[in-house]
């Protein structure tokens, strides 16, 4: 039963890391500090690690190659809709952040980090944005450029909240990427993956570092990162549809990642409440 979860765990950061990041899932799923721990030291208890996260990444690829055409559809057709999508999931997202953030408790001084974080954010997304403006077309794909997209999606990917694809999507890259990972286009997949592995391996390290001695400081920064996407993500609505359909996605799509989150606190209550009875 336990391997079962795991996948189905596995397959929702899957459809997560196609869309909105998975690192606001994994927080909600209850799995994010021990597969930072397995990312920022692998062969560190390697046995033990191998068995936690083969489910997982089971999952992962279960959920990737069931919807990767849908999504690469949505995001080259229905760029609104998705950019809703992905604002409703943060938002949902945000209740659970903050009660992990205050897991030790709450401090004042934790308010600075959110600041910086929303701030450096802003200039972030702004230098994206100029950056795929000044652009051409052919230019935007070549090899260094896959470098550093690898980099920002694997950013937003590990870091909870962070959602770096609509810089992606500002850009204009982000479909032609997917499509190519897909295809299995080496071209693309290298560069891409260079720069998303070693942004995720050296995150990792300092994710790990961070969570140990400055907890709350560095949740709320992620709750800082969490508030700028949702600025960034909305877009500026064409038709009538989009004016209806677009708060109503946003709305479903919070729901059921606030239920979810829910759901699996009242798992963790209840696991919890067993092992004391069991004591």
């Amino acid at each position: 039963m336990e391997f079962i979860i795991k996948v189905i765990k596995g397959m929702i950061i899957g459809v997560a890391s196609l869309t909105a990041g998975a690192g606001t899932f994994a927080i909600v799923l209850g799995i994010y500090d021990r597969c930072m721990e397995i990312i920022a030291k692998p062969f560190k208890n390697f046995k033990e690690n191998v068995i936690y996260i083969f489910p997982i990444i089971l999952g992962i690829v279960i959920s990737v190659l069931i919807f990767k055409n849908g999504i690469v559809f949505l995001l080259e057709n229905y760029t609104s809709y998705i950019k809703f999508a992905f604002l409703g999931i943060i938002l949902g997202g945000i209740p659970a952040l903050l009660k992990v953030a205050n897991k030790n408790g709450y401090n004042k001084k934790y308010l600075i980090s959110l600041v910086m974080a929303f701030l450096a954010t802003l200039v972030f997304t702004y230098i994206g944005d100029k950056f795929g403006q000044s652009s051409g077309a052919e230019s935007k794909m070549g090899t260094m450029y896959l470098v550093i997209y690898g980099i920002i999606y694997g950013f937003g990917a590990i870091m909870p909240g962070m959602t770096t694809i609509h810089v992606l999507i500002f850009i204009g890259v982000l479909a032609p990427i997917m499509d190519g990972i897909f295809n299995i286009d080496l071209n693309i997949i290298i560069p891409f993956g260079v720069g998303y592995l070693a942004i995720v391996l050296l995150t990792a390290n300092i994710i790990s570092y961070l969570f140990k001695r400055f907890y709350g400081y560095t949740y709320y920064a992620i709750i800082g990162f969490s508030v700028t996407s949702l600025i960034m993500l909305i877009p500026q609505l064409t038709t009538v549809t989009e004016y209806i359909v677009c708060p109503i996605i946003a709305i479903i799509t919070g729901g059921t990642m606030y239920w979810v989150s829910k759901k699996e606190n009242d798992i963790k209550a209840k696991e919890e409440e067993l092992l004391k009875m069991a004591k």
